[in-house]
């Protein structure tokens, strides 16, 4: 397993009360209602959230830390926005970094 940096293992030590806050203030996932109007249901299950998701990810320069970047969702919302990043970015569930959108065109300058 690779080791972190002592740059990003301080990072992540913040991380922690991070997402403890995040889950104490948010505990209900965010994602539920968003993927039940989607899929046409009129009844929403409120499940407890579990995970903090990052709409732009680390690698495409998302901040952990950052709460206008972050919602708490459930396990299995989390899932299926990793399953369908397209559409969860339609949805508003996610957004793509500089790096990964496709309807960016980067021309040399």
């Amino acid at each position: 397993m690779r080791h972190r940096s002592a740059k990003k293992e301080a990072e992540y030590k913040l991380r922690r009360p991070f997402v403890k806050s995040m889950l104490e203030d948010f505990p209900i996932c965010q994602a539920c209602a968003v993927w039940a109007r989607h899929d046409g249901h009129s009844v929403v299950r409120e499940r407890q959230s579990v995970d903090v998701h990052e709409l732009v990810r680390r690698s495409q320069g998302g901040s952990i830390l950052d709460r206008d970047n972050c919602i708490t969702v459930c396990r299995p919302c989390h899932f299926r926005i990793n399953a369908e990043p397209a559409l969860a970015v339609e949805l508003g569930l996610a957004q793509w970094g500089m790096r990964s959108n496709p309807s960016v065109e980067l021309r040399p300058e």
